[in-house]
């Protein structure tokens, strides 16, 4: 049984997530229980948290979005996702 959620997303995010449903082929509510999954296949010793969820959402953020000055730019900045976009913006 589904059950209705209503979300609260920065406008752009929200282009993010419509552009990437129109990508997949699938709604964004699709994409929501997918990523909704994958926190039953992580380890049970593993304390879900969102940080860990950027390594399959880095794809549908801009640098922009790690840079923001807010409570999400500031845990986008703590992902390892962010650490290798840094290490590789060095690099070049």
């Amino acid at each position: 049984m589904k059950t209705k959620l209503t979300l609260s997303v920065d406008r752009r995010k929200l282009a993010k997530l419509r552009r990437a449903s129109v990508n997949k082929g699938t709604s964004i509510s699709q994409l929501v229980e997918n990523m909704a999954d994958k926190l039953d296949e992580m380890p049970n010793d593993t304390t879900p948290s969102i940080r860990k969820w950027f390594g399959s959402l880095g794809d549908m953020l801009a640098p922009e979005d790690f840079e923001e000055d807010s409570r999400a730019g500031a845990e986008l900045r703590k992902t390892e996702y962010y650490k290798q976009m840094k290490a590789k913006h060095k690099r070049a």
